[in-house]
């Protein structure tokens, strides 16, 4: 499949041509009469625009064509209005869609000339509503106005978006390669738990309806007691049917978690997989993502789960609902017990973070996480209106999934212990439904507004503060440092630190120019103290910078965000090209792991690389951050300047050696 985008990456960015008209002809297909239907403009707009944001594709000429292709399509669509009139309605393929041209010509009658504007972003009507203004007598002049102008307006909201996430892919790639693969990792399980809530509520459940109608049906012309059984609890008398719904649930998601079980008790593969997917992890990890995967693996912790869990027993303790509090503290009780009980059987710790002792450390299973989190949804859906509960679930279902991950991606569980806990809880949240279902339970809407209220504004915003640090180091996998004595590494082994800097992809950066045991601001203040400063934006700075425009100088702009062995520079000094308008240096010190040792004091390495940098302009004043090149002799320039700054002869044979 990646050769494939590759070849057509490589077509297309040597035919621009082709690219134009392929633009051209999508926007017009999707604005066309009745063809606007099947024709997938946005999944190919926002594709062109994805491959010019990682400059493969120029922006006017594919802009303009998709504008151009917009007013084309309605504009012809217009025309066979005008042309054909009610006559329409008789001929092939128009015949074959009478909803689409009735729900046409009611959007239009609700929002006159304004639907044309408004319904380019409305799939379906959108195929049919130039034609019946046109039908309808609305004047040419009025119509190309509103044509011409959505069509800009359409285009922007395609392309733009599009150009900004295919920015991000090419600044993430010259960072950190790998880091496309992790995120396209998360993307995935995200889609997957996405689409499968969508399935599960839009088009599984409606179809099981259809063949609870068609049985009853089928089964009331019986007269068998039997049949008639099975009519009533079809039918949902008492709520018999959604009990039955529910418990099935129940069982198949139980009988998925015992197949996981048995699966990593019976299966030596099994085993090897849990192995190669956490190794994986591994390989993939960053110091950035490391962060936000440490921020977002707390929300699971003990410390959020126990209170949420807490408050929402007693809101239904305080109203005397014994039943469902009793039945949601059950609940949390035997998710938290998953854990201990897991450890148990299989005999084995986590793949990380074992304590000195031997210990596991303790953390929130995420059978525990799917219970408190999965019993909130349960209740918030009840409290909201119709329309709403499936951006509850959605949106838990997501929650949840991006916690299972962190817990993979951070070593604190095994991803069978993941999957289990994740059935197990899901299998305890479908029971508790089911126990509930037709007791008339009385949601406080207001006391659950109030929960909500408390632990996503007030104790998850105070565990991340407070608790951060501490997580961060939990979670953290140490690596021993390399110590080496100061003759062994002015004797040679500076030769073994990498010459230049490393991608996560094993691919080499600009090369390394200086290897130093000074202190950090020892090195820094030469540079400082002759026209180089400081930067001081973080990497998400950086990497917003990098991916969006700007109408500011490079002065005040933050560096391109750069990784050496997936961490970030602990320094970044930047000065002004001489002689270059919008030009700069910038100056990056990595850590390298290794600490040299002065005779019982030990200080560590630090590695310097130096690149450039430049505003692009775009257009109207405009300008994006693009990094550039450095030949030998700029290269040579700069290393010959750190060491009359640094006070140290350039041999020119390998990076200067600079000791305290």
């Amino acid at each position: 499949m990646t050769h494939l985008f590759n070849a057509l990456v490589d077509i297309l960015s040597a035919h621009p041509a082709l690219s134009v008209a392929i633009a051209f002809l999508v926007a017009f297909g999707e604005a066309l009469l009745i063809v606007g239907l099947v024709v997938p403009s946005t999944t190919v707009l926002v594709g062109a625009g994805t491959l010019i944001g990682v400059g493969e594709l120029p922006f006017w000429p594919i802009f303009l064509a998709t504008v151009a292709g917009c007013v084309a399509g309605d504009a012809l669509s217009y025309w066979i209005g005008w042309k054909y009139n009610e006559r329409i309605r008789q001929v092939w393929p128009f015949s074959r869609y009478p909803a689409v041209m009735t729900q046409g010509e009611a959007f239009f009658d609700r929002y006159g000339g304004m639907s044309i504007f408004i319904v380019r972003f409305i799939p379906g009507a959108k195929a049919v509503v130039p034609a019946i203004a046109a039908m309808a007598g609305m004047p040419a002049f009025r119509f190309t106005v509103i044509n011409v102008l959505s069509a800009f307006v359409w285009s922007a909201a395609h392309i733009l978006p599009a150009i900004a996430l295919g920015r991000g892919i090419r600044v993430a790639h010259l960072a950190d390669p790998r880091l496309m693969i992790l995120i396209a990792l998360v993307a995935v399980v995200l889609a997957v738990a996405w689409f499968t809530t969508r399935l599960v509520y839009f088009i599984l459940l409606p179809r099981l309806d259809r063949l609870r109608r068609a049985l009853v049906m089928r089964l009331a012309a019986r007269p068998s007691a039997l049949a008639q059984g099975a009519v009533r609890v079809l039918e949902n008398r008492d709520g018999l049917f959604v009990s039955f719904l529910l418990a099935a649930l129940a069982l198949l998601t139980l009988r998925a978690f015992f197949y996981v079980l048995a699966a990593f008790l019976l299966v030596p593969g099994a085993l090897r997989s849990d192995q190669a997917i956490s190794a994986l992890s591994q390989t993939l990890r960053d110091e950035t993502v490391t962060h936000w995967m440490t921020s977002i693996t707390m929300l699971g912790d003990g410390r959020v789960l126990v209170p949420v869990i807490v408050m929402l027993v007693g809101l239904f303790a305080l109203r005397r609902q014994w039943a469902v509090a009793g039945t949601v503290a059950a609940a949390a009780v035997a998710s938290a017990g998953l854990e201990p009980m897991l450890a148990t059987i299989l005999y084995r710790a986590p793949p990380g973070h074992v304590q000195a002792g031997g210990e596991v450390a303790a953390i929130g299973n995420i059978a525990h996480v799917t219970v408190v989190y999965g019993l909130l949804a349960l209740f918030l859906a009840r409290a909201v209106a119709r329309r709403y509960k499936v951006a509850v679930y959605l949106a838990t279902v997501l929650f949840i999934a991006l916690i299972a991950v962190s817990r993979i991606y951070l070593l604190t569980h095994w991803p069978s212990d993941v999957l289990a806990g994740l059935t197990f809880g899901a299998a305890l949240v479908l029971i508790t439904a089911f126990l509930l279902h037709g007791r008339g339970v009385d949601v406080p809407r207001r006391g659950l507004a109030g929960l909500c209220v408390v632990a996503f504004g007030l104790l998850i915003p105070a565990h991340l503060v407070l608790g951060y640090d501490a997580a961060a180091r939990r979670y953290s996998v140490p690596t021993p440092p390399t110590i080496l004595t100061v003759a062994d590494w002015l004797g040679g082994a500076w030769q073994d630190q990498p010459p230049a800097r490393v991608l996560l992809d094993g691919e080499y950066g600009e090369p390394m120019i200086l290897q130093s045991d000074r202190d950090l601001s020892a090195l820094v203040q030469p540079f400082l103290q002759n026209g180089w400063r400081l930067a001081r934006a973080s990497q998400l700075d950086s990497l917003l910078g990098a991916i969006l425009p700007t109408t500011e100088g490079l002065g005040p702009h933050s560096p391109w965000p750069l990784t050496h062995i997936g961490r970030t520079p602990v320094a970044t000094l930047l000065r002004a090209m001489s002689g270059a308008q919008g030009e700069r240096y910038a100056l990056r010190i990595w850590k390298t792991g290794v600490v040299v040792d002065d005779g019982g004091t030990r200080y560590p390495l630090f590695l310097a690389s130096v690149t450039a940098e430049e505003l692009e302009p775009v257009t109207l004043g405009w300008s994006l951050l693009e990094p550039l090149d450095l030949d030998a002799a700029q290269t040579a320039a700069l290393r010959a300047e750190a060491a009359r700054l640094l006070g140290v002869s350039d041999s020119g044979g390998g990076p200067l050696l600079v000791p305290r």
